[in-house]
């Protein structure tokens, strides 16, 4: 009997040192439960080891993260220079950005002068790296929100200065949608994205669309790829490309009318692109 009462005794020991050690070996979704080293910005960034896309050594060195340049990338200086308020600035304009990613274009126009700068994302993990990014940059006017940008457009009555739109419309299932509500909330626009090319853009389905009416073509594929750290597409299982002039279109007819092409790369790695600035003409 004892030495029965000595086997249970050592199993039981053993039971309770495996608990102990899975407690202690315990990791939240995010890596460690528990931070062991001195307090600083970049162990919050840490947590995201290895899924940023943000080179943030550039801001700092012991920022470890992605490769991307998005911190000096021009796109939210061209929006200045088209629909801000001069040399560069947005002074005092309310900008509302769809999709700040990782906040790095929330960031400079806070910089460059915006009272306030709403931006919201759908990524779940995009959304908490602007957050991260928000306190080690010490962001004072911007202001991020998660969920989807296409229902507070649908339900605002907000009107911004400024919609910047970088990267979003070609990850919309509904992207004409996407148009009419950019066009509820503001007067002046800017937008790049990736546009449907017959001779560059293969494996899409073409689906007809009319939205208040408008007449369309959507291009529409199957994302592959949405459950990779890497994912940066839309919150919808497809998208929808459109052609250049369908997209040209869809502004004019929801009443940003006055439309300058500020650049464009029909030759683009990922599929052509166009970089416009729109704004409401004082007929309209």
């Amino acid at each position: 009997m004892t030495g029965q009462q000595s086997v249970f005794s050592k199993l039981l020991n053993r039971a309770r040192n495996a608990v102990r050690e899975a407690r202690a070996r315990w990791r939240s979704p995010f890596g460690a439960k528990f931070e062991q080293r001195a307090p600083s910005h970049a162990n919050a960034i840490d947590i995201f080891a290895g899924r940023w896309a943000t080179d943030l050594s550039i801001i700092n060195p012991d920022w470890r993260a992605g490769h991307a340049d998005l911190v000096t990338d021009n796109r939210p200086v061209l929006a200045a220079r088209a629909l801000g308020t001069g040399a560069d600035r947005v002074d005092g304009m309310t900008v509302l950005e769809l999709g700040p990613l990782e906040g790095m274009h929330a960031s400079r126009f806070e910089q460059m002068g915006a009272a306030q700068v709403l931006a919201i994302e759908s990524n779940v993990e995009a959304y908490l790296k602007c957050l991260i990014v928000k306190e080690a940059l010490g962001l004072k006017r911007c202001e991020f929100l998660l969920g989807d940008f296409n229902l507070y457009l649908r339900d605002t009555a907000e009107r911004f200065d400024m919609v910047f739109a970088c990267g979003v419309l070609y990850h919309m299932e509904d992207p004409l949608a996407l148009i009419r509500g950019i066009a509820r909330a503001t007067d002046r626009c800017f937008v790049w994205t990736h546009y449907f090319d017959a001779n560059r853009t293969a494996g899409r389905v073409a689906v007809p669309a009319t939205l208040d009416g408008i007449e369309s073509t959507y291009y529409r594929a199957q994302y592959q790829d949405r459950a990779q750290p890497g994912f940066w597409g839309g919150n919808k299982p497809s998208a929808s490309w459109m052609t250049r002039d369908d997209i040209l279109a869809a502004f004019r007819h929801f009443g940003l009318d006055e439309i300058e092409i500020i650049a464009e790369d029909p030759n683009a790695m990922h599929g052509a692109t166009t970089c416009f600035a729109a704004r409401r003409s004082k007929k309209s």
